[in-house]
């Protein structure tokens, strides 16, 4: 009968040891890093939930779906904005209406109205906001949700939240404050990107100077805006909500 030597069996047992940690080591390497990697191309931070319903559009590109993405992001909203956001349906494609009059897909739209891609109302497509494949595969998606969706939180929360002891809302005061920084934009473009900063770092704490806006190019909202977007955000969102 062959027989190993005490030696023998230490050393043997000692190598397989080491080929399994090894091998533990490099699958576990390679789940991480695989989870990191999806997580850094879709959000900014760690989603927890999926509390709001997405749906798919029409792509420019039937291989490119993010909804999983866009779902990612959304779940990782404060509840209050959440919660402020209720009634928007979030789609990740290409809006009809846009994709046939621009003949290209916008990376990002808010349509309050519902338009169809003849130009006619269709409810489903009302209260929606868009945010393209090519969007979300630039590394650009989350900030252009946040963008649309400070569109819908300005025409659906804001404009309906007045701003005490004035009569005014909170929208018109914004706009005519957005208007008065003299940016050669559409104020309502420059309010949304202002309000996506503005809950990038109060809201995200995110560095708001990495973050892809298209209206404005700076990293300090400006005090007085800033002050105003604070106020609003205080007492139409967190305390009504």
């Amino acid at each position: 009968m062959f027989k190993l030597s005490r030696s023998t069996v230490f050393l043997t047992t000692l190598f397989t040891s080491i080929l399994l940690a090894t091998i533990i080591v490099i699958l576990l390497f390679a789940t991480v890093s695989e989870s990191l990697t999806s997580k850094a191309q879709y959000s900014k931070r760690a989603a927890r939930s999926a509390p709001i319903a997405l749906l798919t559009g029409p792509q420019s590109n039937q291989e490119d779906v993010y909804t999983q993405a866009l779902n990612e992001a959304a779940a990782d909203f404060p509840h209050a904005l959440q919660v402020a956001l209720t009634g928007i349906k979030i789609v990740n494609g290409c809006h009809p209406y846009l994709l046939k009059t621009n003949n290209s897909c916008v990376w990002g739209a808010y349509d309050s109205y519902g338009w169809a891609a003849d130009g006619s109302h269709d409810q489903q497509l009302q209260d929606t906001v868009w945010v393209s494949s090519e969007a979300i595969a630039s590394g650009a998606g989350i900030d252009v949700l946040l963008h649309e969706l400070s569109h819908a939180l300005v025409d659906q929360v804001l404009a309906n939240c007045e701003a005490l002891p004035t009569s005014n809302s909170y929208k018109q005061l914004l706009v005519d404050a957005v208007s008065d920084l003299g940016i050669d934009e559409s104020a309502t473009e420059v309010l949304a990107d202002l309000l996506a900063l503005y809950f990038g770092k109060y809201f995200f704490d995110w560095d708001i100077s990495t973050m892809h806006t298209s209206y404005v190019d700076v990293e300090e909202i400006p005090y007085r805006v800033n002050a105003l977007m604070g106020a609003a955000v205080h007492r139409c969102i967190t305390l009504v909500f």
